[in-house]
């Protein structure tokens, strides 16, 4: 009997044994073919800009200072310039608004409007880039050429103050993120020693998430830098010799436009060819190679935080003592001229107790950075507010005009676009969530810490920093000129290429949302679960999977999102025109590629009709994603919890009431030990429910 019990036993962890390995040779295939892709792609973007190297030049190309494709002349600094001017003017507004925003959300809002706010702030990040740039053309454009005189609405000037509504919620989220990491106790043991709270805050805590401003700052010109469609509907000159020529003021009031939105404009020129599209590759390198550079020092900086002396934090203090020499000095000699002591410095407890004290003007300080602080959440939430309101209002005019065709489904409709864009998102999802699940598993069960894993999170957050645009670029190569995938062959566009690009552009958020929602249950759950004997992958099914069940779900509704507000990838591959039905090797518009085929209609009332008819219907969308993300979600998750609470206090209850049935009943001995062995099983059912509700306080927490 007992042999038979160690052979089933020894079989039964054979069995596990092999669904482990199975489960890690599968995943761990699944993660490194990732990595063959993020190779791929970056191999084939550059095997694209060889015939741009050849026919320009690499000099003309990298070492000359003129732009002008009539005369051959392709030098990528001019873009370049007016890429970082535009980032520039953009993170100037935003980096300053994103921190004092930021702080008053933690320090200023009580608990419970924390989040509304923070929602509201998430809602900003995930409105789509076309939108933004209608509501740029149509709303920003008009105040920036009445306060600057541009004369037009299709400026640098409108095109930066756009992009920092656009960065903001990343400074904001980041700066939160940091916010949150910093003691409370550093924060109530200034306060106790007589400082102000307001002066606590700047002069400790803001300097103790240094480090996290600086990291939201540097991403956030990655941000800025990649962005491609929003800027182009706004953008759209390239006289760059004489613009530049004229002087720095006719820059900002120009249109000339950054490396991506000369890419997008410039991909299918009727004048181009393999030479132009090379060339183009050419500067989706360059920009590429930009944004990776910034993302670097953010990731250095933030991985080596824990060491103070250390370059990457000298990095980070050089960059805030450049931002803020001005501002510091100017309130030393506010303070040297507003507070005169008798006591000497030397004896320094008595001079800043008096200081503190007896000096008339020390709330000044307080009063100049609260009122900042409610000037920068005020235009946050106003500038949300006016563009729900442009969107919403002037899209539900859209929706009653002559040429709306929300309702119909034929050729060059909203309708269409609408179907186009819930067609990929679902087969999309299908094919991307089981990928990103996979890599996410090994990642998180299976790969162990060191150089393979390193390599892996390097290939996921490089392709995760990449902008969309080249995304596109790639889809355009790969799936179309390659392998013809479209009814034209290889010179058509289609759906499925525009699907199989969007899934590479989900997939390293998607990863890393999952690999999270996985890490957040408790590595005492997996040892537990070991030393009962499960292997790893019925410990991932069975205790690791429901409990991160809840983040699984709102990655997959924050990867809709995405989907939902991509342009550039789906422009250059699935195009801009409408196909006569729909199908996958056919070329569609989806919501927001329709918003940008607007710009090239001649007739501007039926362009401005149908982008506001599109904009409503994605932006319902969106808030919708919203909601469910932060609302439906959670709501489920608590009311799980609680309906488990309830069986598990029913069954406690039960339990007593059989623990006294059976010392009050004189039964026989064999009906005792079935009495026994039900009261066993009811006590281990309350066990197990009871476990399981504080798992989801756990896991909700």
């Amino acid at each position: 009997m007992i042999k038979t019990q160690l052979a089933s036993n020894n079989s039964l962890g054979i069995k596990k044994t092999r669904t482990d390995k199975r489960a890690k040779v599968i995943t761990s295939i699944i993660a490194w073919l990732f990595a063959l892709m993020f190779i791929a792609l970056i191999s084939f973007i550059i095997y694209a800009s060889i015939p741009g190297f050849k026919y320009y030049g690499i000099i003309n190309i990298l070492f000359s200072g003129r732009f002008d494709l009539s005369k051959n002349q392709a030098s990528v600094w001019l873009p370049t310039l007016i890429t970082l001017l535009t980032t520039l003017l953009a993170i100037l507004i935003a980096g300053p608004l994103g921190i004092k925003t930021s702080i008053f959300i933690k320090y200023r809002v009580p608990a419970k409007f924390q989040k509304p706010l923070r929602i509201a702030i998430e809602l900003l990040a995930d409105i789509p880039s076309v939108i933004f740039g209608l509501f740029a053309i149509q709303a920003i454009g008009k105040i920036t050429t009445a306060i600057f005189g541009t004369g037009t609405n299709f400026s640098i000037l409108t095109a930066s103050f756009m992009l920092s509504f656009m960065i903001l919620p990343t400074v904001v989220s980041l700066n939160l993120n940091a916010l949150d990491g910093v003691s409370h106790d550093l924060l109530m043991g200034a306060m106790v020693l007589g400082i102000t709270k307001t002066k606590a805050i700047y002069k400790i805590c803001k300097k103790e998430c240094r480090i996290g401003s600086t990291t939201g700052i540097l991403m956030s010109i990655s941000r800025a830098i990649g962005e491609t469609m929003a800027v182009s509907m706004i953008l759209q000159s390239q006289m760059y010799n004489n613009t530049f020529d004229s002087g720095f003021i006719q820059i900002l009031t120009s249109g000339l436009r950054t490396l991506g939105a000369l890419i997008s404009a410039n991909m299918f020129a009727e004048s181009g060819g393999p030479a132009l599209q090379g060339l183009l590759f050419a500067f989706g390198i360059i920009m590429f190679i930009m944004v990776l550079i910034f993302n670097a020092i953010a990731t250095r900086i933030t991985k080596k935080k824990s060491n103070k002396n250390n370059k990457w934090t000298r990095i980070s203090k050089i960059i805030n003592n450049f931002i803020y020499f001005i501002p510091n000095k100017l309130v030393i000699l506010w303070e040297n001229i507003t507070y005169h002591s008798k006591i000497s410095k030397a004896d320094i407890s008595q001079y800043v107790g008096t200081r503190i004290t007896k000096n008339k003007f020390a709330h000044i300080y307080d009063y100049w950075k609260i009122f900042w602080e409610w000037f920068s959440i005020l235009l946050s939430l106003v500038f949300l507010f006016w563009i729900l309101e442009n969107i919403l209002i002037f899209g539900a005019y859209g929706l009653a005009s002559n040429y709306a065709s929300a309702t119909a489904f034929s050729k060059d409709t909203t309708g269409q676009a609408f179907v186009n864009t819930i067609l990929i998102i679902l087969i999309a999802i299908g094919i991307g969530f089981p990928i990103s699940l996979s890599i996410a598993i090994y990642l998180s069960e299976f790969a162990k810490e060191g150089k393979i894993k390193k390599t892996l999170l390097f290939f996921i957050d490089s392709l995760g920093a990449t902008p969309s645009i080249l995304f596109g670029m790639f889809g355009l190569i790969f799936f179309i000129q390659t392998l013809g995938l479209s009814n034209q062959g290889h010179a058509g566009k289609s759906l499925i290429a525009g699907i199989l690009t969007i899934i590479i552009v989900i997939l390293p958020t998607f990863i890393r949302t999952i690999q999270q929602a996985l890490q957040s249950v408790p590595n005492e759950l997996r040892t537990n679960s070991y030393a009962l004997g499960a292997g790893k992958w019925e410990t991932f099914r069975k205790v690791v999977l429901p409990i991160a069940s809840q983040g699984i779900r709102t990655s997959i509704v924050l990867s809709i999102g995405r989907i939902l507000a991509e342009t550039a990838p789906l422009y250059l591959t699935s195009g801009l025109a409408s196909s006569s039905s729909i199908s996958l090797i056919y070329e569609g518009q989806t919501l927001t590629t329709r918003i940008y085929a607007q710009i090239y209609e001649a007739n501007m009332t039926k362009a401005n009709s149908i982008m506001y008819e599109c904009a409503f219907i994605t932006m319902i969308l969106v808030l919708m994603i919203i909601l469910i993300v932060n609302v439906v979600i959670p709501w489920y998750y608590r009311y799980k919890s609680k309906r488990e609470k309830q069986r598990c206090d029913s069954a406690i209850q039960i339990n007593k009431s059989h623990k006294t049935n059976t010392s009050l009943a004189s039964n026989p001995k064999h009906s005792q030990y079935k009495t026994n062995f039900k009261n066993l099983i009811h006590y281990l059912k309350s066990l197990i429910y009871k476990q399981k509700y504080i798992y989801n306080i756990i896991n909700h927490t």
